[in-house]
């Protein structure tokens, strides 16, 4: 059974109910933050519910990245941020065949100067406003991450590879559901 959301952006912005079916059907950005949004939306409603127990920081972090999410997706529907950022200099789509060989990313990744190191996040683990003095490569093993950096949004997927700058302020926090594990390296 579907719980209700009892903040649907439907009913929050009734205005734009018109251009939400749209950026829903058009746009795999918007919906991949609307499914986020919803899943975030029916925790809290779990939890206000007493269906769920969580501790009182868990809920008021979830809180936040609901309003967060709600702030995206009003952008967007406004035209306020850009509703895409698929297309990017920094992202590589499917760079590496799936399921990812930790040896070849390394290989390749040293022969362009780069080093190559693991890591691994539980569901939520969000690593905010970094900047280091070196450019650094990511590629998603398994799961899913949202990098924000230079004003766009990218969600990486297994095999994706992403670029940030040096001194460019990035935030990486795993969207997934459970564990995501990925490589990143410095040159």
């Amino acid at each position: 059974m579907e719980i209700e959301h009892h903040r649907d952006l439907a009913r929050e912005f009734p205005d734009l109910k018109q251009r939400i079916h749209e950026l829903k059907l058009a746009d795999p950005v918007f919906r991949e933050l609307y499914r986020e949004y919803q899943e975030v939306d029916d925790e809290v409603y779990r939890i206000e519910q007493d269906i769920e127990a969580r501790s009182d920081e868990y809920t008021e972090n979830l809180k936040r990245r609901r309003v967060h999410l709600k702030d995206q997706l009003y952008a967007m529907l406004t035209g306020r941020e850009a509703a895409t950022s698929e297309d990017s200099e920094h992202v590589v789509r499917q760079k590496f065949r799936v399921p990812i060989d930790h040896g070849a990313v390394a290989r390749e990744w040293i022969q362009r100067g780069y080093s190559c190191r693991g890591f691994v996040d539980p569901p939520g683990q969000e690593w905010r406003d970094f900047v280091h003095e070196t450019n650094e490569l990511v590629t998603v093993v398994e799961g899913r991450l949202e990098v924000q950096m230079l004003g766009e949004r990218h969600v990486l997927e297994p095999g994706d590879e992403l670029f940030i700058p040096r001194s460019a302020i990035h935030t990486v926090r795993n969207i997934h559901d459970g564990t995501t594990r990925w490589l990143y390296g410095y040159d």
